[in-house]
C-alpha cells in the first residue's frame, strides 16, 4: 500500500479492500483530528512507520518506534536468501541459528517463523531494542532467546556452536551521518553508524565467527552499498569460503553469505 492508503486503513481500522468500497464515506470528525496529527509528524520528516507504530517485513507486521531501526526491504533479502540457500522449509540440519544486533527483532523472528524446527537466539546491546523484539516475538507466537550482548561479548567459549549466524549491522560511515535524508535522523544513531568507514561492526563480527560457527555453518550480513567487496575480503583472510553476494533491486551488492564448504 502506499502511504495515503497505509493512512488513511490505519485510522479506519480496516484493510485496502475495505478502503475502496467505502471511499465515499466521510471521515469523523474525531479521525480528522487523528489525520491531522499524523500528518504533521509526516510533514516533519518522522517516518510514517513510527507514527504508525508497524512495519511490514517478509508479509509480517511487526512493532516499531524510535527505539530501533525501521525494517527495510534490502534486509528481507537477506532473510529470503537464506533461507533459500539452507533449503527452507524441509532442511532440519540447521538446528541453531544467531542474529547479531536484532533490533526490532525482524530477522530472527522471520526466522524462527519460517525455521520452527530451528533454535533462534538474538543479540543486541541495547535493552530497550530487546524489549520491544521480545513483543514482537510474541505478536507472532515464535520463540526466540533474546540477550544482551555487544556483538558476540556475552557468549562464553564453549557455548553451543551455530549452524547459522546473520547480522545486519550499522555500516554507515561517520562523516555521512549529517548527509542522511531527514528521516533517518529520527532512527537510533547507534543502529546505523560504524565508524570511520562503515566497517568495523564487520571485523568485528568476522574475526570472532569461526569461534561460534559450527562445522559447515553459515555466515550472511546485509552490506552497504559499496561495502560488499572488502566484507569477502575480510571473510577470505578468516579462511570463510563458497563466498556468494547477492544484489539487491537497484543492483547493489547488498548480501553476502559465507560458509566453511560448499552450499
Amino acid at each position: 500500500m502506499n502511504e495515503t492508503e497505509l493512512v488513511h486503513s490505519y485510522l479506519l481500522n480496516c484493510d485496502r479492500l475495505s478502503l475502496y468500497l467505502n471511499k465515499d464515506k466521510p471521515l469523523k470528525r474525531s479521525d480528522s483530528l487523528r489525520l491531522a496529527a499524523i500528518l504533521k509528524r509526516r510533514i516533519s520528516g518522522e517516518p510514517l512507520q513510527y507514527i504508525l507504530g508497524r512495519s511490514e517485513f517478509m508479509g509480517l507486521e511487526f512493532k516499531v518506534d524510535r527505539r530501533v531501526l525501521i525494517p527495510r526491504p534490502e534486509t528481507e533479502i537477506l532473510v529470503l536468501n537464506v533461507l533459500e540457500r539452507l533449503g527452507v522449509p524441509g532442511n532440519a540440519s540447521v538446528k541453531k541459528v544467531l542474529d547479531l544486533g536484532t533490533g526490532s527483532g525482524c530477522i530472527a523472528v522471520s526466522l524462527a517463523k519460517f525455521m520452527d524446527h530451528a533454535e533462534v537466539m538474538a543479540t543486541d546491546i541495547s535493552c530497550e531494542a530487546l524489549s520491544l523484539a521480545g513483543e514482537n516475538a510474541a505478536l507472532h507466537q515464535v520463540k526466540v532467546r533474546f540477550m544482551l550482548s555487544d556483538i558476540f561479548g556475552a557468549l562464553k567459549e564453549g557455548f553451543d556452536k551455530f549452524d547459522l549466524i546473520v547480522s545486519n549491522p550499522p555500516y554507515i560511515r561517520r562523516r555521512d551521518l549529517q548527509g542522511l535524508c531527514r528521516e533517518i535522523s529520527f532512527e537510533p544513531e547507534a543502529a546505523l553508524s560504524a565508524g570511520d568507514d562503515g566497517l568495523d561492526f564487520y571485523r568485528r563480527i568476522i574475526a570472532d565467527a569461526p569461534c561460534f560457527l559450527a562445522k559447515g555453518g553459515v555466515l550472511a550480513f546485509e552490506a552497504g552499498a559499496g561495502q560488499a567487496a572488502a566484507v569477502r575480503k575480510m571473510l577470505l583472510a578468516q579462511k570463510f569460503d563458497a563466498l556468494e553476494t547477492i544484489k539487491d533491486y537497484n543492483g547493489i551488492e547488498r548480501v553476502v553469505i559465507a560458509k566453511r564448504g560448499i552450499f
